[in-house]
């Protein structure tokens, strides 16, 4: 079933971004208050994006248990209704169905947004780029464990951080994976 749920959520976002410029998501009124699915125009030209069509949600919304709840949940790359900016948030299931959503961080270009992307990052043993030798503060993590599964936030062929739930802070946390 959650994979189903997976699926459903990852085809109603891609037929929303790809589809015309009106098109919106399915649950749009259900996004947190201000924000809004991204559209083509946001993602720059075909040639500029082809590297999205990897993935079926395009890149911009991962679903998986994420906080170790026994619920799917959601995460998306989100544009500010005034096209400013762009978001990360995550939708945390609750047992009624409905979400309550989180923004994780929020960068102020929403143009910037062409050459970023999510993905599923599997539990297991990660080194951080700390880890690889980048001059880090004393209080970061040199490797992190996910106990569930978590969200990679990547620009395409460069960086990318791990959003994780942290079972101490029962909260999600961040690491740069690499720089």
């Amino acid at each position: 079933m959650q994979r189903v749920i997976k699926i459903f959520v990852g085809l109603a976002f891609a037929i929303a971004i790809v589809g015309a410029d009106h098109a919106k998501p399915a649950d749009e009124n259900v996004l947190p208050q201000g924000w809004r699915a991204p559209r083509s125009a946001d993602l720059g030209s075909p040639a500029e994006q082809k590297w999205r069509e990897a993935d079926l949600s395009r890149y911009l919304s991962v679903s998986d248990d994420f906080n170790g709840d026994g619920v799917p949940d959601i995460a998306l790359l989100l544009i500010r209704d005034d096209g400013a900016a762009f978001a990360l948030f995550v939708g945390l299931a609750q047992k009624d169905g409905r979400h309550t959503y989180v923004k994780l961080d929020e960068f102020p270009d929403a143009k910037e947004l062409a050459s970023k992307g999510i993905k599923r990052v599997a539990p297991g043993d990660y080194p951080t780029a700390c880890a690889r030798g980048l001059d880090c503060a004393e209080d970061e993590p040199r490797y992190i464990h996910l106990r569930h599964d978590a969200i990679d936030f990547f620009i395409h062929d460069a960086a990318n951080r791990y959003y994780y739930w942290n079972e101490l802070k029962h909260s999600f946390s961040q690491a740069d994976i690499n720089d």
